[in-house]
Protein backbone atom coordinates (compact mmCIF):
# COMPACT_ATOMS: atom_id res chain seq x y z
CA UNK A 1 0.00 0.00 0.00
CA UNK A 2 1.34 3.15 -0.89
CA UNK A 3 0.61 6.59 1.09
CA UNK A 4 -2.26 9.02 -0.03
CA UNK A 5 -2.44 11.99 -2.36
CA UNK A 6 -4.88 13.95 -2.91
CA UNK A 7 -7.02 11.98 -5.32
CA UNK A 8 -7.41 9.29 -2.86
CA UNK A 9 -7.47 11.50 0.17
CA UNK A 10 -10.08 9.78 2.99
CA UNK A 11 -11.56 11.16 6.39
CA UNK A 12 -9.96 8.12 8.64
CA UNK A 13 -7.43 9.19 10.75
CA UNK A 14 -6.10 5.81 12.35
CA UNK A 15 -2.44 5.54 11.45
CA UNK A 16 -1.68 3.53 8.81
CA UNK A 17 2.04 3.36 9.23
CA UNK A 18 4.10 1.02 11.52
CA UNK A 19 7.35 1.57 12.72
CA UNK A 20 9.66 -1.85 11.39
CA UNK A 21 13.59 -0.39 12.42
CA UNK A 22 14.84 2.48 14.06
CA UNK A 23 18.59 3.62 13.97
CA UNK A 24 21.09 6.45 15.25
CA UNK A 25 19.91 8.43 11.54
CA UNK A 26 15.76 7.60 12.04
CA UNK A 27 13.41 5.77 11.93
CA UNK A 28 11.51 3.09 9.61
CA UNK A 29 8.24 3.00 8.52
CA UNK A 30 5.91 1.09 6.57
CA UNK A 31 2.25 -0.35 6.16
CA UNK A 32 1.41 -3.56 7.54
CA UNK A 33 -0.15 -4.91 3.93
CA UNK A 34 3.45 -3.74 2.37
CA UNK A 35 4.34 -0.96 -0.32
CA UNK A 36 7.03 1.11 0.01
CA UNK A 37 9.72 1.79 3.69
CA UNK A 38 9.45 5.76 4.46
CA UNK A 39 12.66 6.36 6.56
CA UNK A 40 12.49 9.41 8.60
CA UNK A 41 15.40 12.13 9.18
CA UNK A 42 14.52 11.78 13.31
CA UNK A 43 17.79 9.98 15.01
CA UNK A 44 20.60 11.89 16.03
CA UNK A 45 22.64 14.54 14.68
CA UNK A 46 24.73 14.83 12.10
CA UNK A 47 22.89 12.40 9.46
CA UNK A 48 21.56 13.20 6.25
CA UNK A 49 18.49 11.45 4.49
CA UNK A 50 19.55 13.85 1.29
CA UNK A 51 22.82 11.91 1.23
CA UNK A 52 21.44 8.31 1.83
CA UNK A 53 19.08 9.38 -1.29
CA UNK A 54 21.87 10.70 -3.23
CA UNK A 55 24.67 7.87 -2.60
CA UNK A 56 21.72 5.47 -2.80
CA UNK A 57 20.91 6.31 -6.26
CA UNK A 58 24.54 6.66 -6.97
CA UNK A 59 25.33 2.99 -5.69
CA UNK A 60 22.67 1.65 -8.22
CA UNK A 61 24.24 3.61 -11.13
CA UNK A 62 27.07 2.06 -10.49
CA UNK A 63 26.04 -1.56 -10.28
CA UNK A 64 24.08 -0.58 -13.55
CA UNK A 65 27.41 0.92 -15.18
CA UNK A 66 29.34 -2.11 -14.14
CA UNK A 67 26.86 -4.23 -15.55
CA UNK A 68 27.20 -3.01 -18.58
CA UNK A 69 31.25 -3.56 -18.41
CA UNK A 70 30.48 -7.19 -17.00
CA UNK A 71 27.57 -8.45 -19.11
CA UNK A 72 28.65 -12.49 -19.03
CA UNK A 73 29.66 -12.12 -14.94
CA UNK A 74 26.45 -10.20 -14.60
CA UNK A 75 24.42 -12.64 -15.54
CA UNK A 76 25.61 -16.06 -14.27
CA UNK A 77 26.70 -14.83 -10.90
CA UNK A 78 24.85 -13.69 -7.67
CA UNK A 79 23.96 -10.31 -7.65
CA UNK A 80 23.82 -7.84 -4.47
CA UNK A 81 19.68 -6.50 -4.02
CA UNK A 82 19.79 -2.97 -3.44
CA UNK A 83 16.00 -1.65 -2.75
CA UNK A 84 14.44 0.88 -5.52
CA UNK A 85 15.27 4.20 -4.77
CA UNK A 86 11.64 5.94 -4.71
CA UNK A 87 11.74 9.86 -3.36
CA UNK A 88 13.43 12.47 -1.48
CA UNK A 89 10.32 13.96 0.49
CA UNK A 90 11.46 17.40 2.46
CA UNK A 91 9.58 18.30 5.28
CA UNK A 92 8.55 21.56 3.65
CA UNK A 93 6.90 19.48 1.08
CA UNK A 94 3.14 20.84 2.13
CA UNK A 95 1.16 18.53 -0.78
CA UNK A 96 2.66 15.30 0.91
CA UNK A 97 2.66 16.45 4.32
CA UNK A 98 -1.24 17.69 4.48
CA UNK A 99 -2.46 14.11 3.34
CA UNK A 100 0.33 11.92 5.00
CA UNK A 101 1.16 13.38 8.10
CA UNK A 102 -2.13 11.58 9.55
CA UNK A 103 -0.35 8.42 8.77
CA UNK A 104 2.33 8.62 11.48
CA UNK A 105 1.23 8.73 15.41
CA UNK A 106 0.07 12.33 16.64
CA UNK A 107 2.97 13.16 18.55
CA UNK A 108 5.00 12.64 15.05
CA UNK A 109 5.56 16.12 12.91
CA UNK A 110 7.03 16.51 9.45
CA UNK A 111 10.55 15.78 8.39
CA UNK A 112 12.68 14.87 5.48
CA UNK A 113 11.91 11.23 4.36
CA UNK A 114 13.62 8.39 2.25
CA UNK A 115 11.21 6.38 0.48
CA UNK A 116 11.87 3.36 -1.06
CA UNK A 117 11.31 0.02 -2.02
CA UNK A 118 10.70 -2.13 1.28
CA UNK A 119 13.08 -5.15 1.83
CA UNK A 120 11.10 -8.33 2.17
CA UNK A 121 11.26 -9.58 5.90
CA UNK A 122 11.98 -13.46 6.43
CA UNK A 123 9.51 -15.40 6.77
CA UNK A 124 7.73 -17.13 9.57
CA UNK A 125 9.60 -20.61 9.29
CA UNK A 126 13.06 -18.97 9.76
CA UNK A 127 11.72 -16.75 12.36
CA UNK A 128 11.04 -19.30 14.22
CA UNK A 129 14.05 -21.11 13.76
CA UNK A 130 16.13 -18.54 15.01
CA UNK A 131 13.93 -18.38 18.20
CA UNK A 132 14.04 -21.97 19.18
CA UNK A 133 17.59 -22.28 18.55
CA UNK A 134 18.78 -18.92 20.32
CA UNK A 135 15.70 -17.06 22.49
CA UNK A 136 15.34 -17.59 26.23
CA UNK A 137 12.43 -19.89 26.27
CA UNK A 138 10.61 -18.21 28.68
CA UNK A 139 9.68 -15.55 26.00
CA UNK A 140 9.60 -17.81 23.11
CA UNK A 141 6.07 -17.43 22.27
CA UNK A 142 5.87 -13.91 23.22
CA UNK A 143 8.67 -13.19 20.23
CA UNK A 144 6.95 -15.28 17.67
CA UNK A 145 3.28 -13.33 18.39
CA UNK A 146 4.68 -10.03 18.55
CA UNK A 147 4.17 -7.38 15.47
CA UNK A 148 7.46 -5.76 16.11
CA UNK A 149 9.57 -8.82 15.83
CA UNK A 150 7.87 -9.84 12.58
CA UNK A 151 10.04 -7.45 10.72
CA UNK A 152 13.28 -9.20 10.45
CA UNK A 153 15.85 -8.95 8.94
CA UNK A 154 19.59 -11.06 9.31
CA UNK A 155 22.26 -9.08 9.37
CA UNK A 156 25.20 -11.86 8.40
CA UNK A 157 28.29 -11.01 10.31
CA UNK A 158 31.02 -12.67 8.89
CA UNK A 159 33.68 -11.07 10.92
CA UNK A 160 32.61 -11.95 14.79
CA UNK A 161 32.01 -14.60 16.73
CA UNK A 162 29.98 -14.46 19.68
CA UNK A 163 32.79 -17.04 21.10
CA UNK A 164 36.36 -16.48 20.53
CA UNK A 165 38.18 -19.34 21.71
CA UNK A 166 37.21 -22.84 22.63
CA UNK A 167 37.47 -22.44 26.32
CA UNK A 168 35.10 -19.54 26.41
CA UNK A 169 31.05 -19.84 26.02
CA UNK A 170 28.49 -16.83 24.40
CA UNK A 171 27.30 -14.12 27.10
CA UNK A 172 24.05 -14.72 27.92
CA UNK A 173 21.68 -12.88 26.39
CA UNK A 174 20.15 -9.43 27.77
CA UNK A 175 17.52 -9.21 25.56
CA UNK A 176 16.01 -10.74 22.37
CA UNK A 177 14.52 -9.09 19.15
CA UNK A 178 14.32 -10.60 15.81
CA UNK A 179 14.75 -6.95 13.94
CA UNK A 180 18.17 -6.94 12.17
CA UNK A 181 19.00 -10.39 13.98
CA UNK A 182 22.85 -10.82 13.96
CA UNK A 183 23.81 -14.14 13.07
CA UNK A 184 27.82 -14.56 13.63
CA UNK A 185 30.32 -17.21 12.30
CA UNK A 186 29.88 -19.73 15.52
CA UNK A 187 25.95 -19.50 14.94
CA UNK A 188 26.49 -19.97 11.25
CA UNK A 189 27.94 -23.54 12.76
CA UNK A 190 25.06 -23.67 14.78
CA UNK A 191 22.83 -23.83 11.60
CA UNK A 192 25.22 -25.78 9.72
CA UNK A 193 25.45 -22.91 6.93
CA UNK A 194 27.92 -24.28 4.72
CA UNK A 195 31.26 -23.08 3.82
CA UNK A 196 30.49 -22.32 0.55
CA UNK A 197 27.16 -20.08 1.09
CA UNK A 198 29.69 -18.33 3.40
CA UNK A 199 32.05 -17.74 0.67
CA UNK A 200 29.24 -16.84 -1.63
CA UNK A 201 28.15 -14.05 0.69
CA UNK A 202 31.68 -13.08 0.92
CA UNK A 203 31.82 -12.96 -2.64
CA UNK A 204 28.94 -10.51 -3.23
CA UNK A 205 29.92 -8.46 -0.92
CA UNK A 206 33.56 -8.02 -1.85
CA UNK A 207 31.80 -7.22 -5.32
CA UNK A 208 29.41 -4.79 -3.76
CA UNK A 209 32.47 -2.57 -2.30
CA UNK A 210 34.76 -2.78 -5.28
CA UNK A 211 31.89 -1.58 -7.09
CA UNK A 212 31.37 1.31 -4.72
CA UNK A 213 35.30 1.84 -4.35
CA UNK A 214 36.19 2.42 -8.24
CA UNK A 215 32.70 3.00 -10.06
CA UNK A 216 31.01 5.05 -7.67
CA UNK A 217 34.05 6.41 -5.69
CA UNK A 218 32.34 6.10 -2.55
CA UNK A 219 33.92 4.69 0.66
CA UNK A 220 31.21 2.30 1.76
CA UNK A 221 30.92 3.63 5.54
CA UNK A 222 28.49 2.47 7.57
CA UNK A 223 26.38 0.87 4.76
CA UNK A 224 24.39 -2.48 5.80
CA UNK A 225 24.09 -5.71 4.50
CA UNK A 226 21.16 -7.99 5.22
CA UNK A 227 19.86 -11.64 4.40
CA UNK A 228 16.41 -11.35 3.09
CA UNK A 229 13.69 -13.14 0.75
CA UNK A 230 14.62 -12.70 -3.15
CA UNK A 231 13.44 -9.36 -4.44
CA UNK A 232 10.13 -9.72 -6.07
CA UNK A 233 10.83 -6.75 -7.97
CA UNK A 234 13.67 -8.39 -10.48
CA UNK A 235 13.77 -12.34 -9.20
CA UNK A 236 16.39 -14.25 -10.69
CA UNK A 237 17.13 -17.42 -9.96
CA UNK A 238 20.67 -17.25 -9.68
CA UNK A 239 20.70 -14.60 -6.75
CA UNK A 240 18.78 -17.11 -4.72
CA UNK A 241 20.70 -18.90 -1.93
CA UNK A 242 18.86 -21.58 -0.67
CA UNK A 243 19.85 -23.16 3.09
CA UNK A 244 18.08 -23.79 6.53
CA UNK A 245 17.66 -19.33 6.45
CA UNK A 246 15.10 -20.45 3.44
CA UNK A 247 15.25 -19.04 -0.01
CA UNK A 248 17.05 -15.43 0.57
CA UNK A 249 19.38 -13.27 -1.27
CA UNK A 250 21.91 -10.23 0.05
CA UNK A 251 20.40 -7.01 0.55
CA UNK A 252 22.57 -3.75 0.54
CA UNK A 253 21.23 -0.41 2.30
CA UNK A 254 21.93 2.45 4.60
CA UNK A 255 24.09 5.25 2.44
CA UNK A 256 23.90 7.77 4.82
CA UNK A 257 27.53 8.19 6.47
CA UNK A 258 29.08 7.36 3.04
CA UNK A 259 31.26 9.47 1.87
CA UNK A 260 33.18 10.95 -1.61
CA UNK A 261 36.33 8.52 -2.00
CA UNK A 262 39.08 9.87 -3.81
CA UNK A 263 41.06 8.10 -6.48
CA UNK A 264 44.47 7.89 -4.56
CA UNK A 265 46.44 6.82 -1.35
CA UNK A 266 44.47 8.86 0.42
CA UNK A 267 40.78 7.59 -1.07
CA UNK A 268 42.21 3.75 -0.27
CA UNK A 269 42.93 5.12 3.48
CA UNK A 270 39.56 6.32 4.24
CA UNK A 271 37.60 3.31 2.34
CA UNK A 272 40.27 0.95 4.64
CA UNK A 273 39.24 2.72 7.54
CA UNK A 274 35.48 2.28 7.00
CA UNK A 275 35.90 -1.76 6.58
CA UNK A 276 36.81 -1.75 9.84
CA UNK A 277 34.56 1.06 11.51
CA UNK A 278 31.59 -1.06 9.88
CA UNK A 279 29.70 -3.64 11.69
CA UNK A 280 31.50 -7.06 11.03
CA UNK A 281 30.10 -7.91 7.92
CA UNK A 282 33.21 -8.52 6.08
CA UNK A 283 35.17 -11.45 6.77
CA UNK A 284 38.62 -11.13 8.15
CA UNK A 285 42.17 -12.39 7.27
CA UNK A 286 43.99 -14.14 9.90
CA UNK A 287 40.14 -15.02 11.60
CA UNK A 288 38.22 -16.39 8.61
CA UNK A 289 41.06 -17.45 6.28
CA UNK A 290 38.92 -18.70 4.04
CA UNK A 291 35.86 -16.86 3.40
CA UNK A 292 38.46 -13.98 3.48
CA UNK A 293 40.28 -15.86 0.52
CA UNK A 294 36.96 -15.54 -1.56
CA UNK A 295 36.28 -11.78 -0.41
CA UNK A 296 40.55 -10.87 -1.86
CA UNK A 297 39.90 -13.05 -5.11
CA UNK A 298 36.77 -11.24 -5.72
CA UNK A 299 37.30 -7.52 -4.70
CA UNK A 300 40.92 -7.44 -6.75
CA UNK A 301 38.91 -9.01 -10.12
CA UNK A 302 35.78 -7.05 -9.43
CA UNK A 303 38.33 -4.02 -9.54
CA UNK A 304 40.31 -5.30 -12.83
CA UNK A 305 36.42 -5.35 -14.78
CA UNK A 306 36.01 -1.78 -13.35
CA UNK A 307 38.95 -0.45 -15.21
CA UNK A 308 37.55 -0.28 -18.41
CA UNK A 309 35.62 2.66 -17.01
CA UNK A 310 39.26 4.55 -16.55
CA UNK A 311 42.16 6.00 -19.48
CA UNK A 312 45.02 3.15 -20.05
CA UNK A 313 47.27 5.67 -18.18
CA UNK A 314 45.10 5.13 -15.06
CA UNK A 315 44.96 1.85 -15.32
CA UNK A 316 48.43 0.75 -13.70
CA UNK A 317 47.36 2.79 -10.64
CA UNK A 318 44.38 1.89 -10.10
CA UNK A 319 45.65 -1.75 -10.09
CA UNK A 320 48.31 -0.73 -7.20
CA UNK A 321 45.27 0.56 -5.42
CA UNK A 322 42.64 -2.19 -5.50
CA UNK A 323 45.86 -4.12 -4.20
CA UNK A 324 46.87 -1.81 -1.72
CA UNK A 325 43.36 -1.97 0.05
CA UNK A 326 43.59 -5.48 0.68
CA UNK A 327 47.00 -5.22 1.53
CA UNK A 328 46.20 -2.59 4.12
CA UNK A 329 43.54 -4.60 5.53
CA UNK A 330 45.64 -7.45 5.88
CA UNK A 331 48.34 -5.69 7.60
CA UNK A 332 45.50 -4.11 10.13
CA UNK A 333 43.86 -7.68 10.71
CA UNK A 334 47.55 -8.92 11.73
CA UNK A 335 47.92 -5.85 14.02
CA UNK A 336 44.48 -6.65 16.03
CA UNK A 337 44.83 -10.65 15.53
CA UNK A 338 48.10 -11.29 15.46
CA UNK A 339 48.61 -15.27 16.48
CA UNK A 340 45.17 -15.33 18.16
CA UNK A 341 43.98 -17.69 15.62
Amino acid sequence: MQLQNEADHSEDTTPMLQMIGAGFCGTVWAAPDGGSAYKREDGGPFRSLQNDYDMHRRVIQSIQEFSRLNAFSHTTDPQIQVPHCERFITSKDEDWWVFNLQEFPSEYTSCNILQSQRIPTVPEQTRRLLVQTYCPSQVAEDILSSETNQDCLIRPYLGRRRVWRESCTPAPLRGFSLWNFPLHVDQMDDLHISLEDRQQYSRIMARTLAIMHWVGKIDGNDIEFVLAPPNCNHRRKVDIISNILGEHSVWLLDFDCCRDMSVDEAGVKRAVTAFWRNDPYYPRPIMNPIPWAAFKVEYLETSEVAMGLYDRAEVSKLRGLSKLFIDMVEDQAQARYGNAY
